[in-house]
């Protein structure tokens, strides 16, 4: 279906991705549960809950909104969603069982619907034709819709039950659940006793036992290769790209890293920064005048972040919603900065629906 997608828009460059991951078999859950509102039905094969969630999607009512407007909502557990036809549904719906229907010929990389599949090859388009740029993080995108897009994911929207942990998406709970709060490591090496929690890291793993290497260089004449996929990229940023020039730079004394794990090192021994509580590590913003930094906000939606004002007041701490945001601070995580200083943070904090 994809290598037909990507025919019938001859105008969308091929990708240009690694081939590594082409025709790889994805990570499926052992079972599938239904969350459409009174259904909670369970299945052992995915392709029955496929269909079996499409099905709410094909018999779900038109409800009233407004004097002429009429939409479908969504009956997943937990999700506002409405839609305006019954195909916006059924795509929607793809967002919670993560069913995948076009993959890319090339790279592999699997999508829930052709847009999707179009989206990834337009990501590869030469940078001169990138003319929208993020206002957070200054990355560059094809379309504005591809902003749009990026965009969601600067802001959370759901909160680890387990930790203050938030995140944008779902499925980025979930995994952060799966990395943080669970032992169980399901994918077992057959030559050794390693264990690891995804068929990706699994797969980077088996590279190791292999005598012959499975990556060559790609640049004109080198001879270099390698057993893991990220030695190659390391040695191709290091050796042809020139990228040992130090971009990552503290905000607090302004010394330099080539890489971000070195200064997220400075940070934690020279000013004691902590990791917030569930992040497993900092993150970096690129400035305007090309270096990173740390990035101090924390960007929540306006129902999360009434959410997180309730629990501090329950806990004795009252909070003014309407001028509140999460900044990173060093020795204890996320502290809330209130009042006039808050106000005057307002205008770097995405507090959006």
């Amino acid at each position: 279906m994809g290598l037909q997608a990507q025919q019938g828009h001859p105008d969308l460059s091929p990708c240009q991705l690694d081939t590594q991951s082409r025709n790889m078999i994805p990570e499926l859950q052992d079972s599938f549960v239904c969350l459409w509102d009174k259904c909670e039905s369970p299945f052992e094969n995915a392709e029955w809950y496929y269909r079996h969630v499409d099905s709410h999607g094909l018999n779900a009512e038109y409800e009233a909104a407004g004097k002429e407007n009429r939409v479908l909502l969504c009956g997943w557990k937990d999700c506002d969603c409405s839609c305006k036809s019954r195909c916006k549904l059924r795509e929607h719906l793809r967002s919670h069982t993560q069913e995948k229907v076009v993959s890319c010929p090339n790279c592999g990389g699997m999508f829930a619907n052709n847009t999707k599949f179009y989206d990834h090859l337009r990501r590869q388009t030469s940078l001169d034709q990138h003319r929208f740029q993020c206002s957070h993080c200054s990355k560059r995108f094809a379309t504005e819709r591809l902003l749009r897009d990026h965009m969601r994911n600067h802001v959370n929207h759901y909160k680890c039950p387990l930790c203050d942990m938030t995140c944008p998406l779902p499925s980025t709970l979930r995994t952060h659940i799966r990395f943080r709060h669970s032992d169980e490591r399901p994918y077992k090496c057959q030559h050794c006793d390693y264990s690891c929690k995804n068929l990706v890291d699994l797969r980077k793993h088996l590279d190791t036992h292999s005598k012959v290497p499975t990556y060559s260089c790609d640049y004109g004449d080198c001879s270099f290769n390698a057993r893991s996929l990220c030695s190659i990229k390391a040695h191709c940023r290091k050796v042809h790209e020139g990228d040992s020039e130090p971009r990552y730079k503290c905000h607090v004394c302004e010394k330099c890293f080539t890489r971000g794990n070195n200064l997220t090192v400075h940070l934690r021994k020279k000013h004691q920064f902590k990791w917030p509580s569930g992040h497993p590590r900092f993150r970096y913003k690129e400035h305007d005048d090309g270096f990173l930094r740390l990035q101090l906000v924390r960007y929540e939606s306006v129902e999360l972040t009434e959410q997180l004002m309730k629990e501090r007041e329950k806990q004795g701490a009252p909070l003014d919603a309407a001028s509140a945001c999460l900044v990173l601070g060093p020795e204890g995580g996320l502290y809330e900065r209130t009042g006039a200083e808050g106000a005057a943070e307002r205008d770097c904090v995405l507090l959006s629906e």
